[in-house]
């Protein structure tokens, strides 16, 4: 018995993947609304069967903003895919669903002799299980639950706004970025904007609007975060499976998910398999996120007016 607390794109996935051999159950909470921009890499579709009918914008070309100049960087077609995610993962879940998964809407509250305590509906239950899965996002309770420390995290502060948006704007002046980056993405006819706490005002300056925002964390990874612990394990942003730098999340909590099912079933050392796909592209990003907060960040940034520069990033990330 296969139990999985968290809904969202990594636990339907891994659920999924996973009723193939085993009895599964997912415990899905409430329906949180997330930071997320809904940018993934178009070849998320083929590569995992799933309908092109939830893509709401198609993107050819992302856009840098830094120090009043604006560097496009085209992405060797429309690779780039919009989705709205509170259609995207309750689409996942259908799919587990269709797959053999068991959904159950409840909040997971803890361990006990070696069952979660898990509250459906005004009551609750325990459920037994063989293998434990968190994928209950950055602030995970099933991390707390086993003694884990929390994963690395940043606020940001989001909304959608009244703004046409026809591209992927990134944002990295610190004013308006903090240390990482602030947002404009294409959101069915409005904009999804967002950035860390301490820029998110000057942002909407820069943008000319004054929406209500939302807060939300998003993991930073960090080489040697622990991503398994005896029969549970970690995927997602409970993992902190987010690409450094660029901070997508969807495609590699995806792809993360498979890994992790595939090491279920095949009896392979999780960690090690992980780190055998993505742990030199992860540390390598982590190594530019952390020069992009030194006065290098100009250096790198200026970099992409360069076509040979810009063609070597692109590849990089539809490899990766």
């Amino acid at each position: 018995m296969i139990l999985v607390i968290g809904g969202g794109v990594a636990g339907a996935s891994v659920a999924r993947f996973l009723a193939k051999k085993y009895d599964v159950t997912l415990i899905q909470d409430k329906i949180w609304e997330k930071p997320c921009g809904g940018g993934v890499k178009v070849k998320v579709f083929e590569e995992f069967g799933l309908d092109k009918g939830l893509i709401r914008h198609l993107i050819d070309e992302v856009e840098i903003f830094y120090k009043k100049n604006k560097i496009s960087i085209p992405l060797k077609g429309k690779n780039l895919a919009i989705v709205r995610r509170d259609e995207f993962d309750a689409y996942l879940r259908e799919i587990a669903k269709e797959s053999g998964v068991r959904i159950i809407y409840g909040k997971f509250l803890g361990i006990e002799n070696g069952r979660a305590i898990v509250r459906v509906g005004d009551k609750k239950e325990k459920f037994n299980y063989d293998i434990l899965i968190g994928a209950d996002g950055v602030n995970s309770s099933v991390r707390k639950a086993i003694g884990l420390l929390e994963v690395p995290k940043v606020l940001t502060l989001y909304a959608k706004v009244n703004l046409k948006v026809n591209s992927c704007r990134f944002f990295f002046d610190k004013k308006l970025g903090g240390d990482y980056y602030g947002w404009a993405f294409p959101y069915d006819n409005l904009a999804h904007i967002g950035s860390e706490r301490r820029s998110f005002e000057n942002l909407c300056k820069y943008l000319g609007v004054s929406p209500k925002p939302r807060g939300y964390y998003i993991p930073t990874w960090q080489k040697g975060i622990e991503i398994c612990k005896g029969n549970v394990y970690f995927v997602g942003d409970a993992a902190a499976q987010v690409m450094p730098m660029t901070f997508e999340g969807i495609y590699y909590a995806m792809k993360s998910a498979k890994i992790l099912a595939n090491s279920i079933i095949n009896r392979l050392d999780y960690k090690k398999e992980w780190e055998k796909v993505y742990l030199k592209d992860f540390a390598f990003m982590k190594f530019l996120e952390t020069l992009s907060k030194t006065s290098l960040r100009g250096v790198l940034l200026n970099a992409h007016k360069l076509n040979l520069i810009k063609d070597l990033t692109i590849s990089f990330w539809l490899r990766a």
